[in-house]
């Protein structure tokens, strides 16, 4: 007997979650631009050893990714946000470029975190792209000087909105991080989220409890726990206040998905965005109408779409 009363009042209270009026979303999802803008790039067979700027599709702008320029067009082009990866210099500032080492992209050798600022000045940053096979480098000699520090980003557009990836581990890589972000006001931080390292994550929520930031670790615990009792919409509290970034075709095992699980995110702080980077763009997994952001790496193609509608 004891049973039946313990299984009725479980269906009393899930009838009577289901009953609950649905949330409403606060805005639609946003849009990430990865790396500011990529070329179009066959990711086929990619493991963390390849080198993908020799395995361009073609070349369909004049832009070199985590440049300035290519920053600045993302924006024109519609992005809410532009993702950047860092590294710590030997000089402690934070250079914007994009792998561990310089070999694959530049005309540099070694590891990134191990140069000066003013060395990553001189190299070009477009020297190692490569289309398929051939031997052609149509972006050679057009990147000379042009990878910036994240000052000289932040600066540069001092409105915008960056996700940040910390490449350089340790705690004197987190320590250069911190030291920069005490400069910044409090406004400035908040137009600034972090995803990568869990180590990074927690040197900077040790001094900035209120910076946004994620990664894997966060996401499994979140996600996990969301997944088995999301259905009494309860939101746990490891989910909030941060950018979830998740991989495509996740999102159907959530419960609520799509808006209903971006409402209650936008209710606790956070953002949700899914990972769309290989190309093109495809409307499929587009899911800012129902409050789920977009992080792509086609911009070009997101421009059209919008445009053709």
């Amino acid at each position: 007997m004891k049973h039946w009363a313990v299984r009725i009042s479980v269906l009393i209270v899930i009838i009577l979650v289901a009953r609950q009026p649905d949330l409403e979303l606060d805005h639609q999802g946003k849009t990430i631009s990865y790396k500011g803008l990529v070329q179009p790039t066959d990711y086929s067979g990619v493991t963390n050893e390849t080198c993908t700027a020799r395995r361009l599709s073609s070349v369909e702008h004049p832009y070199i990714e985590n440049t300035i320029p290519a920053i600045d067009k993302a924006f024109e082009l519609g992005a809410d946000t532009v993702h950047l990866n860092i590294h710590a210099t030997t000089d402690k500032q934070l250079a914007v470029f994009h792998d561990w080492t310089l070999d694959c992209r530049t005309n540099g050798e070694g590891v990134t975190s191990k140069q000066t600022m003013a060395h990553l000045k001189t190299l070009d940053a477009g020297y190692g792209y490569r289309v398929g096979e051939e031997e052609t480098y149509p972006l050679r000699g057009k990147g000379l000087g042009l990878i910036p520090s994240l000052a000289e980003v932040l600066e540069q557009f001092p409105e915008k909105s960056f996700l940040l990836n910390l490449k350089t581990a340790g705690p004197d890589a987190v320590e250069v991080l911190t030291n920069h972000l005490e400069k910044l006001s409090e406004a400035q931080r908040n137009r600034l989220s972090f995803i990568g390292l869990q180590s990074v994550s927690e040197g900077i929520i040790e001094k900035f409890p209120n910076q946004k930031t994620y990664s894997k670790e966060v996401g499994k615990r979140c996600l996990v726990k969301y997944i088995f009792i999301g259905w009494s919409r309860y939101y746990p509290k490891s989910c909030a206040n941060t950018t979830l970034v998740l991989p495509e075709q996740f999102g159907r095992i959530l419960w609520g998905w799509p808006d209903q699980f971006a409402a209650r995110a936008q209710q606790n702080g956070s953002e949700v965005y899914l990972y769309q980077t290989k190309q093109p763009y495809a409307k499929e997994s587009d899911y800012r109408e129902q409050g789920i952001g977009l992080f792509t790496a086609d911009m070009y193609g997101l421009a059209e779409a919008a445009k053709s509608q």
